[in-house]
């Protein structure tokens, strides 16, 4: 019995995908509460990365006040490492919730660290007048050779890291950080 072709093209389809749905099931947050913009915790596992559950890589870098930041100088604070850029349309729009959160959370230790991507902006001074624009009281920091970004690999803007007061990564959020999220991160994470 010969096997037609056309039976062979759509065997294959088939295959592929289900081969693409299961990698989607696969990539989906185990936490169904991830997809809702909520926080929970996720334990220590000793290591060294990006991942949930590893230690914060180390990283100096220039703050646009002329001030050299370290992240390991906010050990003690939960953190939102957050890679943004002034022509980025969703950085634009979390930039408002972020300095909310920030005033309503600064004296529960909350700090908010933009890593703004300089070597794709126009200038620094672009970069300060955009904060200036929106009051962002947050130390944001500048990021001028990409070295940073590359680390965090912060390829899609925004991209940021929510890191708990041990710092312990907790979560990557890629795109907007929603305010709930922000909250919910400030409330609960230790």
């Amino acid at each position: 019995m010969k096997i037609k072709p056309f039976i062979i093209v759509l065997i294959l389809v088939g295959l592929i995908g289900l081969a693409l749905w299961t990698s989607k099931q696969e990539a989906q947050p185990k936490d169904r509460n991830a997809s809702r913009g909520t926080f929970s915790a996720v334990e220590e596992n000793g290591r060294t990365g990006l991942k949930p559950g590893n230690k914060v890589p180390d990283f100096t870098i220039m703050a646009l006040n002329g001030e050299k930041v370290s992240i390991k100088d906010y050990r003690g604070k939960k953190v939102i490492l957050n890679f943004w850029a002034t022509w980025c349309p969703p950085c634009r729009k979390e930039m408002p919730d972020m300095q909310k959160v920030f005033n309503q959370y600064e004296e529960k230790k909350l700090e908010i660290l933009a890593v703004n991507l300089r070597y794709t902006e126009k200038s620094t001074d672009s970069v300060s007048e955009f904060v200036k624009e929106r009051k962002a009281a947050f130390p944001i920091l500048l990021d001028t050779d990409g070295t940073v970004s590359k680390k965090f690999q912060a390829v899609s803007l925004p991209t940021s890291y929510l890191i708990d007061s041990k710092g312990i990564i907790q979560k990557k959020i890629i795109g907007p950080l929603s305010q709930n999220l922000m909250i919910d991160f400030a409330e609960k994470a230790k």
